[in-house]
């Protein structure tokens, strides 16, 4: 609705999703996403604000904050959920690469897309994926130090806010599957990794998210995960008896069962980077297998 008058293609697009941010009184939150997109100061980044036909004022809300922003779009049309309205925002973005930034997140630091912007225009990776700080109420941070594509078929490697992806790399997968409520990111990079792509790592922390102590849902998680994998290993010898049981019970454990590992190291198409996080789900096996102490 609202357009930046810049015409130069940018090289990054910034994709948040909205929906109903006043009723949730989220709209302090939102404020800082715009104030951390304008300290940034990149002439290579635009901003997509996909909003899910809120009712509540919040469209209102965002052109108002967002008028005279440069390179910034508010879009409004109904969506189906939080990874539709991704979607949506990756149809509507111009850049060569994709950023999804939640409406509760901001950037690690105040010139950070310069440097991503530099690093891709450098190398042009199919993704570039880097670590994420998390912010508590009394001011103290974290960084997250889990990233690695090895673990791919365990979890999800590194944070979603925290991964730039080509946009026709994005849009020759499909975008985000939402028939996954919960996992559709995590569904999206295990297509990635296995559709061969090329993704490079940076150690700077792209985005910040807040720790509010809120524990997040570990069923739900669990599940949406299991019918990734269902989906994934369908047609695989090893994964013909297993249930969605089974595999919620491997993403609980953290690792899968030697036999199917094995299988997918013995496919010929199976990519490198699939491979070796097959091998790193293997020594998991071996090792927990002599972990009489652990629960699953």
């Amino acid at each position: 609705m609202s357009a930046s008058p810049e015409t130069d293609t940018p090289l990054i697009s910034v994709i948040t999703a909205t929906y109903n941010l006043l009723s949730q009184g989220r709209q302090d939150s939102f404020r800082e996403v715009i104030a951390c997109m304008a300290r940034q100061s990149c002439d290579r980044a635009e901003h997509i604000i996909q909003d899910g036909a809120s009712d509540d004022g919040t469209v209102a809300f965002l052109e108002e904050l967002t008028a005279g922003a440069p390179r910034t779009r508010v879009i409004s049309a109904p969506d189906t959920g939080l990874y539709d309205a991704m979607n949506k925002g990756a149809e509507a973005a111009q850049g060569d690469y994709l950023l999804f930034l939640n409406s509760d997140d901001s950037l690690a630091s105040d010139d950070i897309l310069n440097t991503l912007a530099d690093r891709l225009a450098e190398s042009r990776p199919d993704f570039l994926y880097g670590s994420t700080l998390r912010k508590y109420e009394d001011g103290s941070e974290s960084r997250e130090k889990r990233m690695s594509l090895k673990a791919i078929l365990q979890r999800m490697p590194f944070c979603h806010n925290s991964v730039l992806l080509r946009r026709d790399v994005f849009q020759a997968l499909g975008g985000h599957d939402t028939q996954f409520r919960v996992a559709a990111d995590y569904d999206l990079m295990l297509r990635l990794v296995a559709g061969g792509y090329q993704g490079a790592r940076t150690d700077e922390p792209i985005s910040m998210f807040w720790g509010r102590g809120v524990t997040s849902d570990i069923v739900n998680t669990a599940e949406d995960y299991a019918r990734v994998w269902v989906q994934f290993y369908s047609g695989f010898n090893a994964a013909r008896t297993l249930t969605q049981q089974d595999f919620f019970r491997f993403y609980r454990r953290g690792h899968m069962p030697a036999n199917l590992m094995i299988e997918l190291l013995r496919r010929p198409d199976t990519p490198d980077g699939i491979k070796l996080a097959a091998r790193h789900s293997l020594w998991k096996t071996a090792r927990r297998s002599i972990q009489f102490w652990r629960r699953y």
